[in-house]
């Protein structure tokens, strides 16, 4: 059995899938939260279960990548870190500690992107396993992730924004 790249990394997607669902637990419903009545009485049928697969693949797929680039990017820094900080001090002396308040700032941007990219393979997981066991509370969990993922990204968007307005107003006041 030869072990191709695209295999590995599927693999090493299935062993965090299995690691992490592990360590959920379930949680109890009350009896408000477990009668069959459903807000606006929605259900899932056959279409919106097989649009949710599909999304949850693809929402998968996305996620393997992230985690891929974000270890590339890692391994990367790792080795560049120390140039940088050199190369600050050596060509820029007054400037020697914007080296390492650099390689923070991508060290922390890393870790939001991380934990983004977590919450897009929970909903992936969540959701798809909810579906295919029937089992409601799950597929809730995978919804909430995916809630949280756009919250997060709507929230550094917001920042963003902000930021890119700050910086446009006081470069037109120079």
């Amino acid at each position: 059995m030869t072990l191709t790249p695209t295999r590995s990394i599927y693999e090493f997607a299935e062993l965090v899938n299995y690691i992490y669902l592990d360590s959920l637990k379930p949680k109890q419903l009350t009896m408000e939260q477990s009668s069959n009545e459903s807000l606006f009485d929605l259900q899932l049928d056959h279409e919106a279960g097989s649009h949710f697969r599909e999304s949850s693949k693809w929402a998968k797929f996305l996620s393997i990548v992230y985690f891929v680039a974000i270890g590339f990017f890692l391994l990367v820094l790792l080795f560049a870190a120390g140039a940088m900080i050199n190369a600050f001090q050596q060509y820029a002396p007054g400037f020697s500690g914007a080296g390492g308040f650099i390689v923070a700032v991508i060290v922390i941007a890393l870790g939001v992107i991380s934990f983004t990219t977590l919450l897009l393979f929970r909903f992936a997981v969540l959701t798809k396993q909810g579906i295919e066991r029937q089992d409601q509370v799950m597929f809730n969990q995978g919804l909430q992730a995916l809630k949280n993922y756009f919250m997060v990204y709507g929230v550094l968007t917001m920042l963003s924004l902000i930021f890119s307005v700050i910086t446009a107003v006081t470069g037109l006041a120079l």
